[in-house]
């Protein structure tokens, strides 16, 4: 039988992806994969979408998503795997962070005008297509205007912290963004950990409740990718991976997994809603 694998974390137009649901599962199927993981920001709108058609491209959907939060001046991306992501409660604090997120373009986008970059906020909304609105909307109507020549540039200039255009997001803790998925009974996993520069408080988030991490990353080297598999696997993680795809410019399937990972994913989550503990004590 030929081995299966899985690309864990691809974002759909209900973010800042720019494929929907069924068009990411259609390339999902093209590639090869048996599974993919839908984690979209801040948002599960992609999930219901994607279900809704997996059946016609035999690709499993995953439920996940990618929560932000904040490590001093370091945004830190946590991913929560098999999630009760319709849980009620969970939804309105969606609601919540979404209208915050509406808030925050509208405002970046007048600090850019200030600083003479001629894009309207009505160019953003239209760019989000009613999705999780981001920073990659505004950075996408940016280029199409000439304003910069690359999305590391308008990144570099205007929208990182620390630059002209910054403003912060909905303020969720590191360890709240772990609790909370661990509250829906769904894996954490930390993504793409070496743009969240906390590899030393790796020992004190597994007590948390951290589960996995990103270890395979269309932006990660090999050298950094074995790394973090190895750490990893000495403290009993899962590791995972995906091509954090957000179109064609990383393809969906780039990286992959062994279908095994999605398994332990599933185990995991077992042991999770039968209250089970972390290796060092956590809950």
């Amino acid at each position: 039988m030929a081995q299966k694998f899985a690309d864990l974390h691809i974002h759909t137009s209900a973010s800042d992806g720019t494929y929907s649901a069924e068009e990411v599962l259609r390339r999902a199927k093209e590639a090869g994969l048996a599974a993919v993981g839908i984690a979209d920001h801040d948002s599960v709108e992609g999930i219901r979408a994607a279900l809704e058609v997996d059946e016609k491209y035999g690709v499993e959907v995953i439920p996940g998503i990618e929560l932000s939060s904040e490590h001093g001046e370091t945004e830190i991306h946590i991913l929560g795997y098999f999630l009760d992501w319709d849980d009620r409660q969970f939804r309105a604090l969606l609601d919540t962070i979404q209208k915050i997120r509406l808030w925050r373009a509208e405002v970046i986008v007048g600090k850019l005008q200030r600083l003479g970059i001629d894009i309207s906020f009505e160019e953003i909304l239209s760019e989000a297509k009613g999705g999780s609105i981001g920073r990659p909307h505004i950075v996408r109507v940016m280029l199409r205007h000439g304003h910069v020549k690359t999305p590391d540039e308008a990144f570099e200039r205007y929208l990182r912290y620390g630059r002209p255009a910054y403003v912060g997001k909905y303020e969720l803790g590191l360890e709240d963004a772990i609790k909370l998925i661990r509250k829906l009974r769904g894996v954490p996993v930390l993504a793409h950990p070496v743009f969240s520069n906390v590899d030393d408080r790796l020992p004190e988030l597994i007590k948390i409740g951290l589960r996995g991490i990103e270890a395979y990353h269309s932006r990660q080297d090999q050298p950094t990718s074995k790394r973090y598999a190895e750490f990893a696997q000495k403290y009993g993680l899962i590791v995972t991976g995906g091509s954090d795809s957000h179109g064609a410019e990383d393809p969906i399937g780039c990286v992959r997994v062994p279908y095994d990972v999605v398994q332990q994913l599933k185990s995991e989550r077992k042991s999770i809603m039968l209250g089970g503990k972390t290796p060092c004590g956590g809950e």
